[in-house]
């Protein structure tokens, strides 16, 4: 066997080593979301805050591979707005009662390409996506909105998250910024993992 053909092989066992023991230390927070999706489906858990320049970039490397995904890739957003984002609340707010009230699905996408997370410049792109503005104004102070954003705060305080974004495409855990390609590979290993 080549030095090359070694230098493979052993790069593949400590990959695979590390992942059967992320694997084996799944949160049970992300094992349950990944138990609901439907099989052949890839979920990706995203712990997100809306202001976060390097979760901007994740989704907008995300958004490609999820266009190609024929449905087969879902997203599940938990919104961790951070302290430093004054608008970042507000955004995760509105990402909540869209989903709530019906936005279309890029509305999420709308949001992490916002350059103004005010709460009237929201309120707009919820209802450029279908969202109705009487019942989106409700919405968005009303507390159980505010308590399904702690509680994501809370799963990612369960998981041990450092900082956002924090992502589980299936069992593997991506800490920072992500490139498509990374996504990519990620998407791929979920997907052959669930044959």
């Amino acid at each position: 066997m080549g030095r090359r053909a070694l230098l493979s092989l052993l790069f593949l066992s400590i990959a695979l080593a590390a992942f059967v023991a992320c694997s084996a230390q799944l949160p049970s927070v992300i094992r349950d979301e990944l138990e609901r999706a439907p099989r052949g489906t890839v979920t990706i858990v995203f712990f997100t805050d809306f202001q976060c320049p390097f979760c901007r970039r994740t989704h907008v490397a995300l958004a490609p591979l999820l266009a190609q995904s024929d449905g087969r890739v879902k997203v599940v957003l938990r919104h961790v707005p951070l302290k430093s984002h004054p608008d970042a609340r507000t955004a995760a707010r509105a990402a909540v009662c869209g989903e709530q009230l019906g936005a279309r699905s890029d509305f999420a996408h709308a949001l992490f390409t916002a350059p103004d997370l005010g709460e009237t410049a929201v309120e707009e792109v919820a209802v450029d996506h279908g969202a109705d503005r009487a019942r989106f104004r409700q919405c968005v102070v009303d507390p159980a909105t505010d308590a399904r954003i702690d509680r994501d705060t809370a799963m990612f305080d369960e998981v041990s998250g450092d900082g956002v974004p924090l992502l589980y495409v299936g069992k593997t855990r991506l800490e920072g910024g992500q490139s498509t390609r990374a996504l990519e590979v990620a998407i791929e290993a979920a997907r052959a993992e669930s044959r």
